[in-house]
């Protein structure tokens, strides 16, 4: 595997069941908390000896100022024959301190790797609570909920790939390649926010298909229900895989 494709696949989402959530902030009546996703380190551990094996990864750890822990996370690349160092940090948590803090910079240092980097692109979701010793805990009821935000958030920063019958492709994709598809019509069925600088679309075309791709979040002409003509939407690569970007429209009359 060379290395393009080993950072490709750390920066792949995880799936619902392996995101975990805690309470961020509640409400005044103490019945309602904003739930923020974050990744376990063991799923960390997991993602690295997928990737790149469990014999080719390592980490290190350092006291910094008595209060934080430094934790570098090593690959060893092979083309350079040498091992490949990052670095972030982290300081003692309340509960469980030094375990707390080498846990928080370890997973730290993963993002810097773009291990569940997209995770600080996900909203708090407001969840129904109940109380557990002297802090909170998520209603059993609330994770199918939590489940269905995270998906759709990973559908937004991720995108969806077009389905063929609305996007002929004319070559096999790869990090240089733009796919394009023909000038059609589309009726807007939703926009939501992504980022400051774009929004994503989900589109309908006449025979019930549908495709979700970005458009910019300065462009205002565009409305829930409006129909576009001559829609030219490409497939661009990033380092969160694959997107859809409208490159040129015009307002159906």
């Amino acid at each position: 595997m060379n290395y393009n494709e080993i950072i490709k696949r750390l920066h792949e989402p995880f799936g619902a069941k392996e995101i975990e959530w805690k309470i961020q902030v509640t409400s005044q009546d103490k019945k309602r908390g904003m739930a923020v996703a974050y990744m376990d380190a063991r799923a960390v551990q997991k993602r690295l000896d997928e990737v790149v094996g469990a014999f080719n990864w390592k980490n290190v750890y350092s006291l910094w100022h008595d209060n934080s822990q430094i934790c570098g996370i090593s690959i060893f690349n092979d083309d350079r024959n040498e091992w490949i160092t990052k670095f972030d940090g982290a300081e003692n948590s309340d509960i469980e301190p030094i375990k707390g803090g080498l846990s928080d910079s370890f997973k730290r240092a993963a993002t810097i790797w773009g291990i569940g980097r997209y995770l600080y692109e996900i909203d708090g979701v407001w969840v129904e609570i109940e109380p557990k010793g002297k802090s909170f805990a998520i209603k059993q009821n609330q994770y199918g909920k939590l489940d269905n935000e995270y998906n759709a958030a990973i559908n937004r920063i991720f995108s969806l790939k077009p389905t063929q019958q609305n996007i002929q492709q004319t070559a096999a994709p790869n990090a240089n390649t733009e796919i394009a598809a023909p000038a059609n019509e589309y009726k807007v069925q939703s926009i939501k926010p992504s980022g400051k600088s774009s929004q994503v679309l989900e589109l309908v075309d006449k025979n019930g298909g549908t495709v979700k791709a970005y458009i910019k979040a300065a462009d205002q002409s565009i409305k829930a229900g409006a129909k576009l003509s001559n829609v030219r939407i490409e497939t661009k690569n990033s380092n969160y895989g694959d997107y859809n970007l409208i490159s040129s429209y015009q307002l159906a009359a």
